[in-house]
């Protein structure tokens, strides 16, 4: 226990307490104040009425500090709380972030593939379009030597017309020749006829 030996309000005392001696004359001090300063407020008072005065204010200023206290555990509960909540908000945002990291790379990943992709389609389109020109260019060509062989499919049928025309008419000649043919072999069968009967008419 520790003692100390005080004064307040012009008066001696000796306490007794559990406390350091330093930490009970801040305490003797400070009734010691607010005594003085309701000796301002009543100057004609007696010592007992200015100590309950003092006690009292003291005492209300003690219920003020514990509803204070209540009031900050509160808020330190409510801190807490809150901290907790938002402790949980991160973790959770935290994972949210790792996985939409996850998918972005995924999503990367996949970008860089269709990016390869579509290289090698563009690549393979551009072949195909040469070969397209190719081919274009080849039809052309073949569309020109079709024309020239239709020209010249057209100047054969032209000619074969007229090679028709001609053999037409050398069969007409012909079966004129034939026909004078059979005519001169019936006036020789008649000239021999008419020799054969002057011969025999000679002799």
């Amino acid at each position: 226990m520790e003692k100390l030996s005080v004064k307040i309000y012009g008066q001696e005392y000796t306490i007794t307490g559990d406390r350091p001696q330093a930490y009970m004359g801040r305490v003797a001090a400070y009734v010691d104040e607010k005594m003085k300063q309701l000796s301002g407020v009543l100057p004609n008072g007696s010592v007992s009425e200015l100590a309950s005065l003092a006690a009292v204010n003291i005492a209300d200023e003690l219920f003020e500090g514990e509803h204070s206290v209540t009031e900050v555990k509160g808020r330190n509960e409510q801190l807490e709380n809150d901290t907790h909540h938002y402790i949980a908000l991160w973790e959770e945002a935290k994972k949210s972030f790792l996985h939409y990291k996850d998918e972005a790379q995924a999503a990367r990943e996949d970008r860089d593939e269709l990016q390869g992709r579509f290289e090698t389609l563009r690549a393979e389109s551009e072949r195909l379009s040469g070969l397209a020109q190719a081919l274009e260019e080849r039809v052309n060509a073949l569309e020109g030597e079709k024309e020239g062989l239709l020209a010249g499919l057209r100047a054969r049928e032209t000619e074969k017309e007229s090679l028709s025309e001609q053999l037409r008419e050398l069969e007409g000649k012909s079966r004129e020749i034939e026909s004078g043919f059979f005519d001169l072999q019936m006036e020789n069968i008649q000239l021999k006829g008419e020799l054969e009967r002057y011969k025999r008419m000679v002799e």
